[in-house]
């Protein structure tokens, strides 16, 4: 009879831990098939699957400041983009540059060249938003108002060009050998959308193979309304995927492979960010004219994130609008290479054009940040996953 009783006693201990295992177990691998296409479910609590890192401590090993003299000196007095190369040998773009374009840095930060004159002829550059490297270790620099992309060695010698018909913001090659080009088209005043921007997949003569998605800007002369807040259209690329986030699905990621198929949609709930009053009024100072100021209107909340990036593991990192309450740095959600959400910290790295700007190569992440005096700072650091 004791024995009974012991075992009455231990019975409801065991189907609670067998429930709370299957529940976790299930939690891990909670995705679904809509339309032959993989849906992963994920939860404002990250999952904690065994043997995944939830979250990262960083270790600067480099900087790269516009402030210091010896940094302008170069004429690198701003950075609106980056890429490194095998070596670990660093290409900052300067954007507003009257020279130069493209300023070359060793792995220890050292100096080494620029190039990408600005100029109209062979081999320089108008305007360019956007440089990344190929798989051939070529620099790939889009000059947007020459409508063309151009290419140079890792010694800053010109290749050649490639001249496009359309306005190219950015540029990003795959490993494949294709392109992901992000383009802007202008309406004539009239449209319902004053710009829209496709993001197409293109061969390597830049001819377009199929458009994977666009964010379309509504005319405020025909709509009569305005949205005070940023728009959410952003895209990553690792080896083997192509991210988009766009603000019309809400929150969800599509990923597709490299050759365009649509291959995994990404869902995660979020906690919607409020816009605050410093906010609205920044903005509405920044709007020369008075009827777009008129018709500018704020939302209670900022769309679910800011931006995305990926590194070379197919890790994915979600830029949101929280900030750290200590560092005032966002914080970034995480997501393995299966599309879980699994933990969270902070970057201190700038968004623009759609991107964010920063990598992470073998353990290490490379981020663009703006200080509070306003100059931009490139960051290097070694990473460590607990």
């Amino acid at each position: 009879m004791g024995t009974i009783k012991k075992l009455l006693l231990i019975l409801p201990l065991v189907f609670l831990l067998c429930f709370v295992y299957y529940c976790r177990k299930k939690a891990q691998v909670e995705k679904i098939i809509e339309d032959g296409v993989e849906v992963v479910i994920n939860h404002l609590e990250p999952y904690k699957i065994d043997g995944e890192f939830l979250k990262f401590t960083l270790t600067e090993e480099l900087i790269i400041d516009t402030e210091r003299n010896e940094v302008a000196a170069t004429g690198l007095t701003d950075m609106a983009h980056f890429d490194v190369d095998s070596e670990g040998s660093i290409y900052c773009l300067n954007d507003t540059s009257n020279k130069d374009f493209i300023f070359k840095f060793d792995k220890n930060g050292k100096f080494i060249t620029s190039f990408g004159t600005k100029g109209q002829g062979p081999g320089e550059l108008n305007r360019s938003y956007h440089l990344e490297l190929n798989h051939q270790s070529q620099i790939v620099v889009t000059d947007y108002l020459a409508r063309k992309l151009l290419f140079y060695d890792k010694q800053g010698d010109f290749i050649k060009t490639i001249a496009v018909n359309f306005m190219p913001i950015s540029a990003h090659p795959l490993s494949n050998g294709k392109y992901l080009v992000w383009y802007q088209i202008t309406g004539d005043g009239t449209d319902e959308y004053v710009i829209q921007t496709p993001l197409s997949l293109r061969n390597s003569s830049l001819e377009e193979i199929k458009e994977l998605d666009r964010y379309k800007l509504p005319n405020y002369r025909v709509t009569g309304k305005r949205r005070g807040t940023d728009p959410l259209f952003s895209w990553a690329i690792s080896k083997r995927y192509i991210f988009i986030g766009n603000e019309i699905r809400n929150g969800e990621i599509w990923v597709f492979d490299l050759e365009g198929n649509l291959v995994r949609k990404i869902k995660k709930p979020y906690n919607p960010v409020s816009v605050p009053e410093e906010y609205k009024k920044e903005r509405l100072n920044g709007i020369k004219f008075q009827a777009m100021k008129d018709a500018t209107y704020f939302p209670e909340s900022f769309p679910p994130f800011q931006g995305i990036f990926a590194d070379d593991t197919d890790r994915l990192y979600v830029m949101t609008f929280e900030k750290d309450a200590d560092t005032g740095e966002y914080i970034f959600d995480l997501f393995n290479s299966d599309g879980f959400y699994v933990g969270r910290s902070t970057i201190d790295a700038m968004f623009r054009n759609g991107i964010v700007v920063a990598k992470v190569i073998e353990n290490h992440l490379y981020c663009v940040s703006e200080k509070d005096s306003g100059y931009k700072k490139l960051v290097v650091y070694k990473m460590r996953w607990e």
